[in-house]
């Protein structure tokens, strides 16, 4: 069947405000890879996000996104590294002393207790947010592991620094807790007063890292005072869900924005609910206690939702899922929404590739799709035909396409058939690649330049 898609120049976008809808891009991913930063702000303006929270960036994507007027955010971990290329020497001193081996989980833990560590964080976050012109900072994942509790396979930290911290701040206590023996007089389950010393003195070192890093001297206030700030804290489906939080991993949401005074506080979706295969889109309402313990302490501060729609095969979610996850979130006081990540949720699996724009080029046509195009079927001349002159070339960049055209005399209307996206740059592959409906039809009204 035959289809005429309307099709319709651009405007040039408005400055977004700070509730846009949001996606986290991660372009460290395949699915970003080998195509132009132009491409990639196309894709994402296409599919209607007017704020990025962008990993693994690099400056040009940065511009290109200013440049589009969507806001830019650096997400940055706060509590380790998933790769340890690049940092300086002794960096294996930062690390965090666990309570049991760690098993390899592609994480390297560091300690927020560790001055060394706290310099080169403060001091490798406003080097990155001097070079480029980012909107504002994300500080995800501030916090100690691990959930639910000591019992926890990583728990932790129980290094030296950590050892002295708790004793400054608890001086008529020998130290921490035991985790490890139950015959001992201060295990952790035995001699609960002491634990709930430790439970406290663990939120105070999550609250004063951010602090640091965010209002002390040579900090990003100093240093970028026009970057917005974003802290992150983590929510999650439970009975008493704030005691039980600043037990497992020393965060508290209204504390840290008493003390850091953000401009907005992300709620991180936790992994006991992301990773939930049926996982409903109302859940946000459960995370209201959380919510509203932040507008105890500001009423008037913007709250984000994060979740995750894709990280595993079984929790891959659908757009009509996101869109519904985005009402919920409001209905629970949330301002706006970030996923992680864009190339990730299930409709990349599902939905076919679609042209989105059409803009006339001095040679030919320049074809804007919703996703990101197999280039062999994309650049395959037979693909397309024209009413008028012919297609001598297909240029593909990511989900752009540029047909150089001779001869047209008139309107250009291109049919397309035999595209599909590009499987490939999926993050799994266990469905085929999707193709375009056979014989879609798109226009622009315009005279090419001879």
């Amino acid at each position: 069947m035959e289809r005429l898609i309307p099709i319709l120049f651009l405007i040039a976008c408005p400055v977004v405000s700070q509730a846009a809808r949001s996606i986290t891009l991660d372009v460290s991913f395949p699915y970003y890879q080998e195509r132009s930063d132009e491409s990639i702000v196309e894709e994402i303006r296409a599919n209607d996000f007017g704020d990025i929270r962008l990993i693994s960036a690099k400056p040009p994507l940065v511009e290109a996104f200013k440049e589009a007027n969507i806001q830019t955010w650096l997400l940055t971990f706060m509590n380790g590294a998933y790769s340890t290329a690049g940092l300086p020497d002794g960096w294996k001193n930062w690390q965090m002393k666990l309570s049991k081996p760690a098993k390899p989980d592609g994480f390297t833990y560091f300690c927020c207790n560790n001055p060394a560590y706290r310099k080169w964080k403060r001091d490798q976050l406003v080097e990155a947010l001097s070079a480029s012109e980012y909107y504002g900072v994300d500080l995800v994942e501030p916090y100690f592991p691990g959930y639910p509790d000591p019992t926890a396979d990583i728990y932790g930290c129980l290094c030296d620094h950590c050892v002295a911290a708790f004793k400054k701040m608890y001086p008529e206590m020998k130290g921490p807790p035991d985790f490890s023996d139950p015959k001992s007089p201060r295990y952790w389950k035995t001699d609960k007063a002491l634990y709930e010393r430790w439970v406290g003195f663990r939120v105070a070192s999550v609250v004063s890292y951010l602090d640091e890093i965010v209002n002390g001297a040579e900090g990003i206030r100093d240093k970028c005072p026009k970057i917005k700030i974003s802290t992150w804290s983590l929510a999650v489906d439970i009975p008493n869900q704030i005691a039980k939080l600043r037990e497992s991993e020393g965060l508290d949401a209204a504390a840290i924005v008493k003390r850091v005074k953000p401009d907005m506080h992300v709620v991180q979706t936790h992994w006991p609910d992301w990773m939930k295969p049926g996982l409903s889109a109302k859940y946000p309402l459960k995370y209201k206690p959380v919510v509203d313990s932040i507008k105890e302490v500001t009423p008037l501060l913007p709250i984000m939702l994060q979740a995750d729609i894709g990280s595993r095969v079984e929790m891959r979610r659908s757009r009509s899922w996101l869109n519904d996850l985005e009402k919920r979130a409001r209905e629970a006081g949330f301002e706006s929404v970030t996923s992680y990540e864009y190339s990730i949720g299930n409709y990349m699996y599902t939905e076919a590739p679609k042209v989105v724009k059409v803009e006339a080029e001095p040679d030919g046509l320049k074809l804007v799709f919703n996703k990101r195009l197999d280039a062999t079927t994309a650049s395959n001349l037979s693909n397309y035909s024209v009413n008028t002159g012919r297609v001598d070339y297909a240029k593909v960049d990511g989900n752009t396409v540029r047909l150089s055209i001779s001869g047209a005399d008139g309107e250009i209307e291109v049919t397309i058939s035999g595209l599909t996206d590009d499987e490939s740059r999926r993050l799994y592959h266990d469905k085929p690649a999707r193709k375009i409906e056979d014989n879609t039809r798109v226009s622009l009204t315009e005279e090419l330049d001879e």
